[in-house]
């Protein structure tokens, strides 16, 4: 059923009860993004583009919630494979995947996050914003990442030890209101040219 754009919002309406969290998080990183463009990466139904006044460019696997994401928000929305990113070397200021991880196994991870980090431009920033197992397994959010569909759903330290092979660090162990699920924040920052020419 969550194949379904509608019902996929309605569940995350009803369940994920921390998601303003999210957005609320992405327009502060909009605020603080020099002008440029921006790439939503597995976007899902496309709520996350929004959160950026210019929109984004943004996409999924998925044709039906593409199709879904352009009747409802801003910016461009394609079907494209997230380890294939089919954008040039530094196209983008910005990248960021909201709770792609947990869908993928360890190295689709680290594919993703390398084709981020390719199409930054110099002095861009890529984030991943993911949700983790909270300390203990009694947590009600344990209990609905068991109930999720995503296959790969992991600590905060073992998503941190796979991004950290691709340069990538945690800044936000977990974004405030984002009960009852744990969201951590990982970013990576492209230098810029004059460094990368040092």
């Amino acid at each position: 059923m969550l194949e379904s754009p509608a019902f996929y919002r309605l569940k995350t309406r009803l369940l994920s009860l921390g998601r303003p969290s999210v957005l609320r998080y992405l327009e502060t990183v909009a605020r603080e993004t020099p002008p440029g463009r921006v790439l939503d990466v597995a976007c899902g139904p496309g709520g996350h583009a929004d959160a950026f006044p210019q929109g984004a460019f943004a996409f999924d696997t998925s044709l039906r919630y593409v199709l879904h994401a352009r009747s409802r928000s801003r910016g461009p929305f394609c079907v494209m494979d997230a380890t294939r990113i089919a954008f040039a070397d530094g196209a983008f200021t910005l990248a960021f995947a909201v709770g792609l991880c947990h869908h993928l196994p360890d190295e689709a991870v680290r594919d993703v996050a390398r084709e981020m980090r390719r199409v930054l431009r110099p002095g861009g920033r890529a984030l991943f914003i993911e949700g983790v197992y909270p300390p203990s397994r009694l947590h009600p959010g344990s209990l609905l990442f068991r109930l999720d569909r995503g296959a790969h759903t992991r600590t905060r330290e073992h998503v941190a030890g796979i991004l950290r092979e691709t340069g990538f660090r945690l800044v936000v162990p977990n974004l405030p209101g984002s009960f009852p699920y744990h969201r951590a924040v990982f970013s990576f920052e492209k230098a810029p040219q004059t460094e990368e020419l040092q």
